[in-house]
């Protein structure tokens, strides 16, 4: 007879049913080892396609960008600049598949509504493609299907890319017609007009039309700055010295930090940008020392930088300003100065002078200014202190076509670099937004 004891205890035959119960786990592991294994290639391979995806709509961004930096450029086929923002292409209105390789592509659009997208910030959207093996890429988004999409990523952003922001500032244009300059002497300052100077904002150099709307002669900043005080700025004519316009003479509010008159200037970007323009071109020039020197001229865009090269900053340094003097030149193009510009003699110029402090001109002979003079005056350390002289037989004739071609003298590579816009992505308006 069995007791039941030993039938309690006795441990014979349970190797079976625990090999038995192992074996199950252990197929189970490998069966969901397995199964991960399976579906790992695929999940590696959906990221892989969406991070595709994420570069191709960052290089969508990009494209746009620079689409709306070259305003006067096709940037996507013929009619394809982006000179206004109100009349976007077709390319930019996110039908049209860019393809970056035979796999990958995107589609951009820019839209200037709702707020707060504008015609001065616009809003760009781009979609980042990246199509399945085997499937080609079609010309527009509509022959893309569903099935054909392996990833799909969405990026948006809002830029800063108004008419303003050229490198030329206002005295740019693909024409004369586009140049904003109020006229033909254009100063920051207070302005002495003696001798037989002449400041003419008419439609008329020495008597010959130029088909160029009339502007003012002389055009001032009302205020200047000094010593932390708003003082009054004048324009003084005497001898036979003449201002001649709609209006021969005008003065715009304003002082140095807050004005009106500030859209005439240019910015520290746009005189980097040209600094940029200038070097490229071979016409660029450091001075090593803020002594005065004898500059020759050049056709083209000449840029005379600072003694250490950087901004002037602000209180500006005048240690570091250039000063340049010009004794005789037959020359046309843009003649940038970061400090005092001074002409004495028989010289002839067509195109912009633009002098970041001061400019003195005390002409002789039969030459003249035709385009246009601005002088930021960077520095105005006494109010009374004559910023600006243009007496002797100087003569500046406002011409509109001499100051957005340079005179005839630019290359297309500067024309189109001094009509390129200077685009900034609004801070904090990046996102990825769900497709």
């Amino acid at each position: 007879m069995v007791s039941y004891r030993s039938v309690l205890i006795d441990q014979r035959g349970i190797a079976l049913p625990l090999a038995l119960i192992l074996l199950t786990l252990l197929m189970s592991l490998t069966l969901a080892f397995l199964t991960m294994g399976g579906t790992e290639p695929t999940i590696a391979a959906n990221l892989k396609s969406g991070e595709m995806a994420l570069a191709a709509a960052e290089a969508g961004i990009e494209r746009v960008i620079w689409a709306l930096s070259n305003p006067t450029v096709d940037t996507a086929g013929a009619n394809t600049k982006l000179t206004d923002l109100t009349a976007i292409p077709a390319a930019y209105q996110g039908q049209t598949l860019f393809a970056l390789d035979g796999s990958r592509a995107f589609t951009a659009s820019i839209t200037t509504s709702p707020a707060p997208c504008s015609a001065t910030q616009p809003c760009i959207t781009a979609h980042g493609y990246v199509a399945r093996n085997g499937v080609t890429l079609p010309a527009t988004l509509g022959g893309l299907a569903t099935a054909d999409i392996a990833g799909h990523r969405v990026v948006r952003l809002q830029v800063s890319a108004g008419s303003g922001n050229t490198v030329g500032g206002a005295a740019a244009g693909q024409s004369g017609s586009d140049v904003k300059l109020p006229g033909a002497l254009s100063v920051a300052g207070t302005v002495q007009l003696s001798g037989n100077a002449l400041v003419d904002g008419n439609d008329l150099a020495s008597g010959t039309p130029n088909n160029c709307a009339a502007k003012a002669g002389v055009t001032i900043r009302d205020k200047t700055m000094s010593n932390g005080t708003d003082t009054t700025n004048t324009i003084g004519v005497s001898g036979s010295a003449s201002t001649v316009g709609a209006p021969a003479q005008q003065s715009v509010a304003g002082n140095q930090n807050t004005s009106t008159f500030q859209k005439y200037l240019l910015t520290d970007t746009q005189l980097a940008a040209l600094k940029s323009l200038a070097q490229s071109h071979g016409t660029y020039v450091k001075p090593t020392s803020n002594s005065q020197f004898i500059l020759t001229l050049t056709d083209g865009l000449t840029f005379v930088d600072t003694v250490n090269g950087q901004p002037l900053g602000s209180p500006a340094d005048p240690s570091l300003m250039a000063s340049v003097k010009i004794t005789g030149a037959n020359n046309s193009g843009w003649l940038i100065v970061m400090g005092d510009l001074r002409i004495d003699g028989n010289v002839t110029y067509n195109g912009l002078i633009y002098a970041d402090n001061t400019f003195t001109y005390h002409g002789t002979g039969t030459g003249g200014v035709y385009g246009a003079v601005v002088s930021a005056n960077a520095v105005d350390a006494v109010a009374s202190v004559v910023d600006t002289a243009d007496n002797g037989n100087s003569k500046v004739y406002y011409d509109c076509n001499k100051v957005a071609n340079g005179g005839g003298s630019f290359a297309p590579t500067v024309q189109n670099g001094l009509n390129r816009v200077i685009v900034s992505i609004v801070p904090g308006s990046w996102r990825e937004i769900s497709n």
